[in-house]
C-alpha cells in the first residue's frame, strides 16, 4: 500500500497567537502534531488503537524551519507524509503553505512506540513496513544540528509539571517542552524577533508535579540569535531535552 500524503487545513484561532498577531512556532508544532495523528489513524496506527494494546507513540525528534509564519484568522494548509523507518523510529516530514500555495515553513520529525508499563522503545508497527512511502524529496536538507547542551547559562526558569500538560499516555506533551524552552527567553525576543528555526529532540520523559528546570544560551551570530537550549529535572538534573532555536530580527540583548 503506498500511503498519499495527508492534507488538511487549519485557521489560526486567537489562542494560537502571540501578542504580535501571528501564530507561534508552538502551533505550528501543535497543528503537526494533530495532522500526522490523523494520518496515523488512516494507516491504521493510531494512538487509541496503541494504546489499546500497552503502547503509545511519541515524538523523539523535531525540525522545523520557518519562512513566514501565519496572521490571525489566516486558512493554512499542512501537508504530511511518513518518509520511511530508522531502525526503531518512524520518520514523517510535513509542510505548511498559504492559500496562495506560497510555503511557510517545512519540517521533520521522528517517532518511536513505546511500552506503556514498562517505557521502553518497541519495534514500529508490522503494518508500517507494508506501507510504501511518497517518492517525495524531503523537505529539509538532511544536515545534523547541533544539539549540545548550553556551555553557559544566561538564562533559567523553573517550571512544575501540570496535570494538563499531560497528554493520552500520561506523558508530557511534546510542544510543552518546545514552549518551556522558549519561556528561557526575554520578552523582547520573543515580541520583536521571530523564530526560524528549530530543533528538539526528547530524552526522557517527566511526570506529574515534576520540577523542570529550562535552561539557554544566547549568542548573536551576524543578524541571527542562536540559542540553545537544556530541559532538565531540577532535583536530579537528569536532561529532559536538547533544542536549538535562530532568531531573526534586530538585535536586542
Amino acid at each position: 500500500m503506498t500511503a498519499e500524503p495527508w492534507i488538511e487545513s487549519r485557521r489560526v484561532r486567537a489562542s494560537d497567537v502571540t501578542p504580535t498577531g501571528t501564530a507561534s512556532v508552538l502551533a505550528l508544532a501543535t497543528f503537526f502534531q494533530e495532522a500526522a495523528g490523523h494520518h496515523a489513524a488512516e494507516l491504521g496506527v493510531s494512538m487509541q488503537e496503541l494504546l489499546a494494546d500497552g503502547k503509545a507513540w511519541v515524538l523523539a525528534r523535531l525540525r522545523m524551519e520557518v519562512d513566514r509564519l501565519p496572521n490571525w484568522e489566516e486558512e493554512i494548509t499542512i501537508e504530511t507524509w511518513p518518509s520511511g523507518l530508522d531502525r526503531l523510529y518512524a520518520t514523517r516530514e510535513f509542510i505548511f503553505v498559504d492559500d496562495a500555495d506560497r510555503e511557510l515553513a517545512r519540517g521533520s520529525s521522528a517517532w518511536l512506540v513505546i511500552d506503556t508499563e514498562r517505557r521502553r522503545p518497541l519495534r514500529p508497527p508490522s503494518g508500517l513496513y507494508d506501507i510504501d512511502v511518497p517518492d517525495r524529496r524531503a523537505p529539509l536538507e538532511q544536515d545534523e544540528v547541533d544539539l549540545s547542551p548550553p556551555s553557559a547559562v544566561d538564562r533559567e526558569r523553573t517550571f512544575s509539571v501540570r496535570y494538563h500538560d499531560l497528554d493520552l499516555n500520561r506523558h508530557v506533551n511534546n510542544v510543552c517542552y518546545l514552549e518551556w524552552a522558549l519561556e528561557t527567553l526575554p520578552p523582547d525576543v520573543l515580541d520583536e524577533r521571530r523564530c526560524v528555526g528549530l530543533a528538539l529532540q526528547f530524552e526522557a520523559e517527566t511526570t506529574l508535579g515534576d520540577p523542570v528546570r529550562a535552561t539557554a544560551e544566547l549568542r548573536e551570530e551576524g543578524e541571527s540569535l542562536r540559542v540553545r537550549h537544556r530541559l532538565a529535572h531540577a532535583d536530579s538534573d537528569r536532561t529532559l531535552a536538547l533544542a536549538a532555536t535562530v532568531w531573526e530580527g534586530p538585535p536586542v540583548l
